[in-house]
């Protein structure tokens, strides 16, 4: 028994509306509910919990206070006194290196990874200007996945799900399909007992207010999800996917929104994990439970 958490940015439950909402436009089978709507349930007998990431704290939510939040179970807006944007600030990264989803983990004797493929110039490029998931995977000193060497090997995911991206720096860095992208992580789901992948360009399609863009990002992760999904035995894992705050769901405007953001369960235990489930808060706690036998 494994757990898959999958974390898109910046994606919330909009209207139903295709003028103003992507997934709407394209009919996506993953992402159904809609503000009053009345269908939570995705393609592969998913569960849609609307979940709250506002953190009880008032403001729009933003990326460093909602993803801290999402991957240890703290509070981070309310430490912080108000939502932070972009990347996390010297007290958010004591909070992800002290209470991390991995350190905990790994102190309970749970064999985890993050399968996102890293450059080693990404760490020389930022010094401590690093993303959320990365100060939650060094808590644990997890081993990072290298573009040069696990993703040639078909042993990593590129964090855009194709490496198109990656190869605007690196020309030798290996191309995959979403589908492949969704068979690693499949893969990957047989040897650990925690796997985690992050999404980060829904939430720049939601900035730049671009449908192009963003109709093509939402067809990668349909098709990622699709072979995901076909390709593990949803009887023995749990599959999460969730979000830090709204953005891509209303393309009519730059800013993040209130909106609830959708965490789709998929696989054994996913009515008891979506019963447990109300804020991004509860994301890291729950998965803790599940993987200890208390869900």
């Amino acid at each position: 028994m494994s757990a898959a958490l999958l974390f898109f940015d910046g994606i919330g439950i909009g209207e139903d509306d295709p003028e103003k909402n992507p997934f709407a436009r394209y009919r996506s089978k993953f992402f159904r509910a809609f503000i009053d709507g009345n269908n939570f349930r995705a393609e592969y007998d998913g569960i849609i919990v609307p979940t709250d990431a506002t953190l009880d704290v008032p403001g729009y939510p933003q990326s460093a206070t909602g993803q801290t939040a999402i991957f240890t179970g703290v509070n981070a807006a309310e430490i912080m006194q108000g939502h932070i944007n972009g990347l996390p600030t010297p007290t958010l990264r004591k909070v992800l290196l002290s209470e991390s989803i991995f350190l905990k983990l790994k102190k309970l004797g749970k064999k985890a990874t993050f399968a996102n493929a890293y450059s080693k110039h990404y760490f020389e490029l930022r010094g401590e200007k690093l993303s959320a998931t990365t100060y939650a995977v060094m808590a644990s000193q997890v081993p990072f996945r290298w573009y040069d060497k696990e993703l040639q090997d078909g042993k990593a995911v590129p964090a855009d799900l194709t490496g198109e991206f990656l190869k605007r720096f690196y020309p030798d860095v290996k191309i995959i399909t979403p589908e492949e992208s969704g068979k690693i992580i499949a893969d990957l789901l047989s040897e650990y007992d925690f796997v985690m992948y992050e999404f980060p360009f829904t939430d720049e399609a939601g900035h730049n207010q671009d449908f192009e863009l963003a109709l093509k990002y939402i067809d990668r992760i349909e098709r990622f999800l699709d072979s995901l999904l076909t390709n593990t035995d949803l009887n023995e894992h749990l599959i999460i996917l969730t979000s830090d705050h709204g953005n891509i769901e209303d393309l009519s405007i730059k800013t993040h929104t209130l909106n609830k953001v959708p965490t789709i369960i998929w696989g054994k235990g996913k009515e008891k994990v979506a019963m447990s489930i109300r804020s991004i808060l509860d994301i890291t706690p729950t998965i803790i439970k599940y993987l200890t036998d208390q869900i």
